[in-house]
């Protein structure tokens, strides 16, 4: 029997997807055992080859030849380049791929820079829609009115944790930072505090703080007070003599403002007042191909209403970086983002580390992702197709609407503390391995293409995106359903790891605890 051979549309059920026409990979999305077909659609129309070997459920198999040094090609760009010759049907993986080291200075664009990238239709015909928030003095409005009890240090968690349980309405975080930190620690810890204070989606704060941490509750109270008209309360453990007589205070001053937030009465916003922050973590190979093209078409169509989305997890644009960059809106824009990539890389060499050792993660490598390249490529596509119109450091808030992005870490808890201290009112998570992740803040929406992963982990997973990958329904549709499902929860409707109480909290670190 030929390797390869074309069959009838129909015929033979398609098990795998080629994503670009220039490919010479395509994924699997069953398990194909050794000597069965393997069968996919071109631009001719349906192709089959026979594997060689077992090929796992999200893992690529080689549509031909391809000797040593080759390099693997899937949404049209470089994976990498394989370290053994493979054969047509064969399996490639981590074990014979590997990243190869990028040419930022190449990529670097001049003035005569324009954006360039390939636009999606969005969804001219749907209708803006509108939410009812809370409306703040300062910024955009809450879709949540939560009173948040705030640690100024990792001491003063346990306390907070205490005082949100014994008042309705009130939130708490977990802090592990707040002392023994080299000054640049110390200020991104501040930038998150203060950003998480003044998220629109708090009514006000009430802090605890030990009393001998590096920047004490009374000053953090200061610095959010000059920041917002919020009410803001604190208290500190020490002075005030010891956990139990901290607590009862912070509850009663809590209890006070969770009678004031009940009082306000939402009003009614245009959805250009919405902050969409825009994540993917666990990923697989179901992440690039399925749920974060989805996302992306549902960014898109927000942008165009006139709200902002922003993605972050800087790490995970190396590799896909010089087509993240295409989206610039200026010259300037365009630079920054494969600047951002080089000094990602540079900051870790410096340490002694590279970047390719811990991505792409062992989970990612089990779902099919082998390189970082792979991973980024899969990654960008989440954010869409607009412009974008300005590059922002963590935790820091944007100041223009539309399509943003973030210099973050690719560990998904760190960068959507980052997002949520940048403003961000909910945050849309992708994945494919699966996450019971959330955050106290914000709600987080946790969607998935991968059929086991929503069916093994429905109590975490909110929106099933596998009828993308069985074909049943395209990204662009799953993107549109999406634009209802935000407007449901800007109006209230509680996702799953909301309506759990789940909340992730880390902060990034520049270098080591003192």
């Amino acid at each position: 029997m030929m390797w390869t051979e074309e069959i009838k549309m129909g015929q033979e059920k398609i098990n795998a997807l080629l994503m670009d026409q220039k490919d010479n990979v395509v994924t699997c999305v069953s398990e194909i055992p050794a000597g069965t077909l393997v069968t996919y659609q071109d631009e001719n129309g349906c192709q089959r080859l026979c594997a060689r070997e077992d090929i796992p459920y999200c893992h690529k198999i080689a549509l031909q030849d391809l000797p040593a040094g080759a390099e693997v090609i899937k949404y049209g760009e470089s994976l990498g380049k394989l370290i053994t010759p493979v054969q047509q049907g064969q399996w490639i993986a981590e074990h014979n791929l590997k990243s190869v080291p990028r040419d930022y200075d190449h990529e670097l664009a001049d003035e005569t820079f324009v954006m360039h990238a390939a636009q999606s239709a969005g969804a001219p015909d749907l209708t803006p829609w509108h939410f009812w928030g809370y409306r703040r003095a300062e910024g955009r409005p809450g879709i949540r009115n939560h009173v948040l009890i705030l640690p100024a240090c990792a001491c003063g968690s346990e306390c907070c944790r205490i005082v949100a349980s014994q008042v309705r309405g009130a939130v708490n975080i977990v802090f592990n930072t707040g002392c023994s930190d080299v000054e640049a620690n110390t200020a991104m810890s501040q930038k998150v505090l203060t950003g998480f204070a003044c998220n629109p989606n708090v009514y006000g704060v009430v802090i605890i703080g030990l009393g001998c941490e590096t920047v004490p509750h009374a000053k953090l109270r200061a610095k959010i007070e000059q920041m917002t008209s919020k009410p803001v309360a604190s208290f500190g453990i020490q002075e005030e003599g010891g956990t139990l007589k901290t607590i009862e205070k912070a509850v009663r001053a809590a209890r006070d403002m969770a009678q004031q937030a009940a009082m306000q009465q939402k009003e009614l916003f245009p959805v250009s007042e919405f902050f969409l922050g825009i994540e993917c973590g666990g990923s697989d190979a179901t992440s690039g191909i399925a749920s974060n093209p989805a996302v992306g078409e549902l960014s898109d169509i927000l942008v165009d209403m006139g709200a902002t989305a922003m993605m972050s997890e800087s790490i995970e644009w190396i590799g896909g970086e010089h087509i993240l960059a295409k989206r610039a809106a200026t010259p300037a824009i365009q630079r920054e983002i494969i600047e951002v990539c080089r000094a990602y890389e540079e900051h870790l060499s410096a340490a002694g580390q590279d970047c390719r050792a811990g991505q792409p993660t062992p989970g990612n490598k089990a779902g099919g992702l082998s390189t970082l390249d792979e991973k980024s490529l899969g990654c960008i596509r989440k954010g869409g197709t607009r412009p974008i119109v300005e590059v922002l450091e963590q935790a820091q808030r944007p100041s223009k609407r539309g399509a943003v992005v973030m210099d973050t870490a690719g560990y998904d808890i760190s960068l959507v503390t980052s997002m949520v201290a940048a403003g961000c009112q909910a945050v849309i998570f992708t994945t494919g391995r699966g996450t019971p992740t959330g955050n106290a803040i914000v709600p987080v929406f946790k969607v998935t293409a991968n059929e086991r992963t929503y069916q093994h982990m429905e109590d975490n997973m909110d929106k099933d995106l596998s009828p993308i990958i069985r074909g049943e329904k395209t990204y662009q549709q799953m993107g549109r359903e999406m634009v209802k499902d935000m407007e449901a929860i800007a109006n209230g409707r509680m996702t799953k790891a909301e309506a759990f109480g789940f909340s992730d909290i880390a902060v990034d670190h520049v270098c080591r605890y003192v």
